[in-house]
């Protein structure tokens, strides 16, 4: 095992690390720089692993949500906590990520003006520590990226969406505040889970609905010619609306072979936040969708393309040799 490791990812992982980015960016841009009155900050990142990613098809490597997290809290005025939950059933590789984390932590010379707390327990456990830990009249921001559809159920999200505060503007008026979340919505998992009659119960617990109801809406969205990614997607859209009073911000992630393979979500009270993400932060992330990873993912399927073409020859190794070295 490596001295420090990395989670290993597919390509399009990268689509929502840059959503992530491109939205703690208006924190330090927007709120840090330019309010009057800039609040303190805290982010939570329950599902955080070894904080770097790497693609073994192109051999890139980028941060992931724990280290992007953790230089928006440096360069933001008042950073406060960056709550960081690493989990593994194998002790060892725990460990291992944990280790590798503060290493890569260490690399960035946070200023000790906010904790850093790194945990390692289950997402059930964990969630009522964090929730403890958060003061709800000020800002925070969670991040809730689970390896599989079943590790975030609804109550999950609606336990964090409801731990609500309240604080007082200038002119005296109270105004409640809820945290805002980012989600990955696994739509793919969930929408083949949906037809799997053993599966089904995970679709009841993140959905966070009786299952005659879910079933009932997709088949009203399927027979309006909605596929079942949307229609899942549409649901709990209309979940998170019914607490936070607007829809999330949606980015349906595309793989390099076209196909949606999750959605990422963000939700925020504010709508100074929410106004400056459709407008300027949407405008970012197609920028560098269209310009950086459309042609970096063009060049992973044609050189798939070529592998595959190549295992039917008896010069494979010979060929993909050719091709790295012309692609270089």
């Amino acid at each position: 095992m490596a001295e420090y490791g990395l989670t290993e990812a597919k390509f399009h992982t990268k689509q929502k690390h840059a959503f992530l980015d491109a939205y703690l960016n208006i924190w330090i841009e927007n709120v840090g720089k330019k309010s009057p009155s800039v609040p303190s900050l805290e982010i939570f990142d329950l599902y955080a692993s070894y904080g770097r990613c790497y693609c073994d098809e192109n051999k890139e490597e980028w941060d992931g949500s724990a280290l992007i997290s953790a230089k928006c809290l440096k360069n933001y005025p008042r950073p406060k906590t960056l709550w960081l939950n690493s989990y593994s059933e194998d002790n060892e590789e725990k460990e291992h990520q944990h280790k590798s984390l503060q290493y890569y932590l260490s690399q960035l010379e946070l200023p000790e003006s906010f904790e850093v707390i790194i945990s390692g327990e289950p997402i059930l456990d964990n969630i009522n520590r964090a929730l403890r830990h958060c003061d709800p009249k000020f800002p925070s921001n969670w991040i809730l990226d689970p390896y599989s559809p079943a590790q975030l159920p609804w109550k999950i999200v609606e336990n964090i969406a409801l731990h609500e505060g309240t604080y007082q503007t200038s002119d005296g008026t109270a105004v409640t505040r809820r945290p805002e979340l980012f989600i990955n919505l696994l739509t793919s998992y969930l929408a083949r889970f949906s037809a799997i009659d053993d599966q089904k119960h995970i679709v009841d617990e993140a959905l966070g609905l009786p299952r005659e109801e879910w079933e009932d809406i997709l088949s009203g969205y399927k027979e309006n010619g909605i596929d079942l990614q949307t229609a899942i997607l549409e649901i709990y859209s209309h979940r998170l609306a019914e607490i936070y009073g607007k829809y999330p911000i949606a980015w349906k992630v595309v793989g390099t072979e076209g196909n949606i393979v999750y959605t990422f979500l963000l939700i925020t009270e504010s709508n100074a936040g929410y106004h400056v993400m459709r407008l300027k932060g949407k405008h970012d992330m197609m920028e560098w969708f269209n310009h950086d990873w459309t042609q970096k993912a063009k060049e992973l399927k044609a050189k798939r393309s070529i592998q595959r073409k190549a295992s039917k020859s008896s010069k494979v190794a010979l060929f993909l040799s050719d091709f790295e070295e012309n692609s270089e």
